[in-house]
């Protein structure tokens, strides 16, 4: 069996408790493969958690599992969820943060047996989670640990916002290249378009009011919109430090205007 986990976190760059994790997983699965996809979700951001692993676990073999270590108080949520979905396992919290990964029905829910959680854990990430995941690498099934259930609490969106004539939503990542990555996918923004001109405005009467194909359209320093590989809106400036310049952060909103 495949044996590549991921993981995806807010504990923060050089912390210890990401250098515990990494070493929890190679005793109990020295040969496995851990990839950390990010320390730097802002604290207890699920809308962000969610937005990243979108993004990327698709990129990953069939069969990874991967572990979303961002608001995972047991004392608070109770229960750890698994998931299977296109061949991949998640695990994380009962959260609500699974219903933001997926456009689609989830394919497989578990609810992870009490004998394995712990509401008196505080770090179950490294306590619960990674001994699971070692579990299922072993076994090659969540059977004795985890049961068909469904999810007990659900966030109903990535956070954009439809109207007559304008759609809403926020940044959710600034990257290194200081681009501002919102939540507004493309077929989002094509539905509120409906083929209508439009205007995102930053501040005062400054705006862009075209969608380009590539950084280099426009010219050094110039600001400019484009959609990802993934599909999501991206505000940014050529050679520049975009997010920064136009101040551009996370949980910033945003809103593009069509003609009415």
């Amino acid at each position: 069996m495949n044996s590549v986990i991921t993981i995806i976190s807010d504990f923060g760059l050089g912390s210890p408790y990401a250098a515990s994790v990494v070493g929890k997983s190679l005793s109990l699965m020295p040969n496995a493969r851990l990839i950390e996809i990010s320390h730097q979700v802002k604290a207890f951001d699920l809308v962000q958690a969610a937005f990243l692993i979108r993004s990327t676990y698709l990129n990953f073999p069939v069969g990874t599992c991967h572990i979303i270590a961002v608001d995972t108080s047991l004392s608070l949520y109770k229960r750890l969820i698994w998931v299977t979905h296109k061949g991949h396992h998640f695990i994380a919290a009962d959260n609500g943060v699974f219903a933001l990964l997926f456009d689609e029905p989830i394919e497989e829910i578990y609810v992870v047996e009490d004998l394995y959680t712990s509401s008196f854990d505080l770090f179950p990430e490294k306590n619960l989670m990674l001994p699971l995941v070692a579990k299922f690498y072993e076994e090659g099934t969540v059977n004795g640990f985890a049961k068909p259930g469904s999810l007990g609490k659900e966030l109903k969106s990535l956070g954009v916002t439809f109207s007559e004539n304008s759609i809403g939503g926020n940044v959710i990542y600034v990257d290194a290249y200081q681009n501002a990555i919102t939540n507004i996918h493309k077929s989002d923004f094509e539905k509120a378009a409906n083929g209508r001109a439009f205007k995102l405005h930053y501040w005062g009467k400054h705006y862009v009011d075209s969608i380009s194909n590539d950084f280099a359209e426009k010219g050094a320093g110039d600001d400019l919109l484009l959609f990802n590989e993934n599909g999501y809106l991206i505000i940014a400036m050529n050679r520049g430090q975009g997010a920064q310049l136009l101040g551009l952060k996370p949980g910033s909103n945003i809103v593009m205007y069509f003609e009415e």
